[in-house]
């Protein structure tokens, strides 16, 4: 059965910074900065979390999980939560050069 998760995550490295926002746009969603939505089986999460644990510096990074529920049937399924404004962090604005 599929569940909702929100991922978050503080990641003291950029290059390890990078990488987690790589690896949590492949299983959700971006809400905010370091916060995505994700429908994911249980064999999914399982992936995740093996990934998460061999990227990080456990001393320096953190990173969350958060289970929401289950989610029976996607088509009639009404989030547990709505996100009002802007659907997605704001592009990063390219170099400008003066």
């Amino acid at each position: 059965m599929t569940r909702a998760y929100i991922l978050t995550y503080d990641i003291a490295d950029a290059k390890r910074l990078r990488e987690m926002h790589k690896l949590a746009k492949a299983f959700g969603r971006p809400l905010q900065y370091s916060v995505f939505y994700c429908l994911m089986r249980r064999e999914d999460r399982v992936k995740l979390a093996w990934r998460i644990e061999a990227l990080i510096d456990p001393k320096r990074d953190r990173v969350v999980i958060l289970d929401i529920g289950a989610v029976p049937d996607r088509e009639s399924w009404i989030p547990p939560m709505e996100v009002f404004g802007r659907q997605a962090p704001a592009a990063s604005p390219g170099a400008i050069i003066v």
